[in-house]
């Protein structure tokens, strides 16, 4: 899985136009991989836009070779140095590319040997929200977080079905939230506004440390897939926090 964090130079722009970078970054790969992507239930890759330390950020990540291939590789081009947002005549500078790597390995690696935490913080960067019976679900429902990242890990991975039922359960049975900050926000999209949270939780995961690392391992690949409805345009980015138990 590879990200490429793009700094932009227009400070007013915001997650609410995320889907117009949707547009960006299919502009500049090919039409074949863009068709190809319209097909594709589960989208081989996600993009958020969000500030840090007053540097406003561009995130694509490639959760494939694939994806690493045909969309970070045209962005990387020294010709992809700017891009106009065309609805708002907003042109936009690329000033710095960075790209950071973790191999689907890594994360099955840190699984086995490292020590487990059972408390974790993760930051909701973006608006997320879940659909359930037709329904937005705007607040972090444990059961539906843990089966949307284990819906797109086995979508990326084939060969590894991680929807497992009596997993799910497990997880959702033996987790449950100690800490939030949440305010509801809602998504601008194409004409219409989904109801969806920011902000931060923390949960505590109970039980086995098997469990703990199978959910720290769900969450580190969240922070490449993303999580919940529409992460290819602009929701549901997460971060794990550090210091979790303060």
């Amino acid at each position: 899985m590879k990200r490429l964090v793009m700094r932009l130079s227009d400070a007013e722009i915001s997650y609410k136009n995320s889907s117009n970078l949707q547009g960006v970054l299919f502009e500049n790969i090919s039409k074949d991989y863009a068709e190809f992507l319209h097909t594709q239930q589960r989208h081989p890759y996600s993009q958020f836009i969000y500030k840090e330390n007053e540097k406003l950020l561009w995130c694509v990540n490639a959760l494939n070779d694939a994806a690493e291939r045909e969309i970070i590789q045209p962005l990387l081009s020294e010709s992809f140095g700017a891009f106009e947002i065309k609805k708002q005549n907003k042109k936009i500078q690329v000033l710095e590319k960075e790209v950071f790597e973790v191999k689907h390995q890594e994360l099955v690696t840190d699984f086995y040997n490292s020590e487990p935490e059972h408390i974790i913080r993760i930051e909701f960067i973006t608006p997320t929200a879940f659909k359930q019976r037709g329904k937005y679900i705007f607040y972090p429902d444990l059961r539906l977080l843990y089966q949307s990242l284990m819906n797109k890990y086995s979508g990326i991975l084939a060969e590894m079905e991680m929807l497992d039922e009596d997993i799910l359960e497990m997880l959702a049975e033996k987790s449950e939230i100690k800490k939030y900050r949440l305010k509801s926000v809602l998504f601008p999209l194409e004409g219409i506004s989904i109801p969806a949270f920011q902000g931060s939780v923390t949960i505590k995961i109970n039980g086995a440390d098997t469990i703990a690392a199978y959910a720290r391992m769900l969450f580190r690949f969240g922070e490449f897939s993303g999580v919940g409805i529409k992460s290819a345009m602009g929701m549901g980015a997460l971060k794990i926090q550090g210091d979790a138990k303060k």
